[in-house]
């Protein structure tokens, strides 16, 4: 899957929006300077209004593809952060309770590889695979050493990959917020 990032579909748009505009620049000058040949132009319009029209919505269509994959992945992902944190809390780990979290944060790995190109031998959601790489040490005792050390590293690192996908989700700001300390501080 080849996706679209925001930025590049903002340059595709300028660049229809710069074509338009020249159509429509060259269609005024042709009308004051040379009216003779206003006719070969307009026979050309369908062709400059078509093919631009055409590059945006394969633009679009790419962006909401993209969006679209990332939403249905995104949900296993989440719930391989919550359990590799929540596995920190557990007393007496066992052994499938340890391969369920490495299959679940490896799963979560290749999903996330099979959206986004590695760049310079990363990938833009390193941490997931640091966080594997912490369960992986444990493979023999299930157990971290210090728990609580152990918590606070993938909970840090869970963030940090989280908020790196969401940035990816086109988000809009809402309309109205169930949030106290907002509305309190935003009252009319």
């Amino acid at each position: 899957m080849i996706d679209i990032k925001k930025k590049a579909l903002r340059q595709l748009l300028l660049g229809v929006i710069i074509i338009y505009a020249i159509a429509i620049l060259v269609g005024l000058i042709m009308f004051f300077s040379f009216p003779s040949m206003i006719e070969e132009y307009i026979s050309l319009i369908p062709f400059i209004v078509a093919i631009p029209a055409a590059l945006l919505t394969r633009g679009f269509q790419r962006r909401a593809s993209y969006i679209n994959s990332l939403q249905g992945i995104w949900p296993k992902i989440v719930e391989s952060g919550r359990k590799a944190i929540e596995y920190t809390y557990i007393k007496n780990p066992n052994e499938q309770l340890l391969k369920d979290i490495v299959l679940s944060l490896s799963t979560s790995i290749d999903h996330l590889r099979m959206l986004f190109k590695n760049i310079g031998g990363f990938y833009p959601v390193e941490s997931i695979k640091t966080i594997y790489e912490e369960f992986d040490r444990i493979r023999e005792t299930y157990k971290f050493e210090n728990p609580e050390g152990a918590r606070n590293r993938i909970s840090a690192l869970w963030h940090q990959a989280r908020d790196a996908i969401l940035e990816e989700f086109d988000r809009v700001i809402p309309t109205k917020y169930d949030a106290p300390d907002y509305n309190k501080q935003y009252e009319d």
